[in-house]
């Protein structure tokens, strides 16, 4: 007589099935991971080109596409594609991909010239999924 019964076993089961249907999906969707790594990315892009532009005394814009964020000097007063921002770490150009499912939106270009300061001087809004990154217009601090 010891042992459950057939009702208790299945209370059990259809408890578990609930569980299940509610947190595997949780589990399987990699989105939020995704926009919160490439928003740090990204905001790291943001200020080591603000922190760049202070250095070497000359305009860096940070280009923000659907499939990657790239970081660039400016020539003749427009942002180039053709003179790359080398990555902190190496000589390759800094250029961060966007992973599948994020969709950035906000200011496509940020610009920071030789203060730091974005230009057009005005507080920019970048989003990422559904986090924001904000530009201050009179530091070019990136939060």
């Amino acid at each position: 007589m010891r042992g459950y019964t057939m009702v208790e076993l299945i209370v059990v089961m259809l408890i578990m099935a609930v569980l299940a249907a509610v947190a595997a999906p949780r589990l399987t969707d990699r989105t939020a991971l995704h926009e919160r790594g490439f928003r740090d990315q990204l905001k790291t892009m943001l200020d080591h080109g603000r922190k760049l532009a202070m250095v070497q005394q000359r305009d860096v814009c940070v280009l923000i596409g659907p499939a990657q964020a790239q970081s660039v000097y400016t020539a003749a007063g427009a942002c180039s594609t053709t003179m790359p921002v080398a990555e902190p770490s190496g000589q390759a150009p800094f250029v961060v991909p966007v992973p599948l499912g994020v969709v950035p939106g906000g200011a496509a270009l940020v610009r920071f010239n030789q203060r730091g300061q974005p230009v057009p001087n005005a507080n920019l809004n970048i989003t990422v999924g559904s986090l924001t990154l904000r530009v201050s217009r009179e530091t070019g601090i990136t939060r």
